[in-house]
């Protein structure tokens, strides 16, 4: 019951940011969406953008791989920029509210978890501090998070194919060779 009532709600923020801004949806239009009471939402989530964090995750676990595989990173980047294109009004509704931090602080930790995944594959066997692997990986994130955070300034008006190809070619070959500056002899 629990799960098909925190879907019920997932649904309900999805359908309501598909017309309105996450700014101006409340606790009492999710509840009155779904028909259940208060408490219930508040048994559940913390507030309304609690819920929406618990979405992103929940989503991005439907859609994005548990493991990254060497060769097959571009198709894993690919899937992340096709879901928020594939949901264009709910991504540009959260983004262009007051609240857009907490997108984007999600989409850079998604983003680090996926390079980090990368990064540890490639860095295998080579001599690399820790802390220079966390350093490069938190740069690629900040640098995507930035790229998409200018696309959705855009209305996400290019399509997800260009801004990744390019994307693509900045970043073809670019972790590997990052890694070996930092490689210890």
């Amino acid at each position: 019951m629990a799960s098909s009532t925190k879907e019920a709600l997932s649904n309900a923020l999805k359908k309501m940011l598909n017309i309105k801004p996450i700014d101006k949806i409340t606790v009492k239009d999710l509840v009155e969406e779904c028909g259940v009471n208060r408490q219930t939402f508040y048994y559940h989530f913390d507030d309304v953008y609690d819920l929406l964090e618990w979405v992103f995750e929940e989503d991005a676990n439907r859609v994005l791989p548990d493991e990254i595989f060497y060769d097959e990173w571009r198709v894993n980047v690919m899937k992340f920029f096709r879901y928020l294109y594939d949901n264009k009004t709910f991504v540009l509704n959260i983004y262009n509210s007051q609240n857009r931090s907490y997108m984007l602080r999600y989409f850079k930790r998604r983003m680090h978890y996926c390079i980090h995944g990368f990064a540890v594959i490639v860095a295998e066997g080579r001599n690399i501090e820790w802390s220079d692997l966390e350093f490069i990986c938190e740069f690629y994130a900040q640098g995507m998070t930035g790229l998409i955070s200018q696309w959705l300034d855009l209305n996400m008006e290019l399509p997800p194919e260009i801004t990744v190809d390019k994307f693509m070619q900045v970043l073809d070959g670019s972790i590997e060779s990052m890694l070996s500056r930092f490689q210890k002899n």
